[in-house]
């Protein structure tokens, strides 16, 4: 995951400030009550809304579960692409902060509802703290090992191996054995009919 400097970083986090509110407007939230639900400072918040402050992954982490979105929403707000998108690996931003990485791999997605992202954590960062939000994940290990704490219980997953569950559930990933852990992650949501059905 290499991060060319400047537009790549520019561009991943252009309208994210934007994109937040819209979100937070969308589910009745003041700054106030966005900003206790995430455990973020008010004016953290408002500066982050406004773009004067680049967040790291995971303060988004922390606001993606206040506003029940997977974090990727938070890149995006495209609607459905055409029924084929390519997306050139040279081309793909990487938003790099506090020792964690991460590329958005659907900017546009084809299927509403699911997502796909490529993480790095490096060993000497805290990893995501507790998250929780709708829809079902999967995590792959490229390489390194990530470990992944549950609610109940814990799992080390290594290079090949990977993870599914119900995003619902509180988890928390982190790097072990002193090298970065790499994977990628795909999660949908199920959306609700035009009826309300799911």
């Amino acid at each position: 995951m290499s991060d060319s400097p400047g537009s790549a970083r520019a561009l991943a986090l252009a309208g994210l400030g934007d994109r937040i509110r819209r979100l937070r407007v969308a589910r009745g939230l003041d700054q106030g009550e966005l900003a206790e639900r995430a455990a973020l400072d008010v004016a953290h918040l408002v500066n982050v809304e406004q773009g004067d402050a680049t967040p790291s992954l995971d303060v988004l982490a922390q606001l993606a579960t206040a506003l029940d979105v997977g974090l990727s929403q938070l890149f995006t707000d495209g609607k459905p692409g055409p029924a084929a998108m390519v997306l050139r690996g040279n081309e793909v931003p990487t938003v790099d902060t506090d020792g964690m990485a991460l590329q958005v791999l659907t900017p546009r997605a084809v299927i509403p509802g699911l997502y796909a992202a490529r993480y790095r954590i490096s060993p000497t960062s805290e990893g995501v703290r507790p998250v929780k939000h709708e829809g079902h994940d999967w995590l792959y290990v490229l390489s390194g090992q990530l470990h992944v704490d549950f609610e109940q219980g814990a799992t080390t997953l290594r290079a090949g191996d990977s993870v599914s569950f119900s995003a619902r559930v509180p988890h928390r990933l982190s790097a072990l054995g002193g090298a970065p852990a790499e994977f990628l992650a795909v999660g949908a949501t199920l959306l609700a009919s035009p009826r309300g059905e799911v």
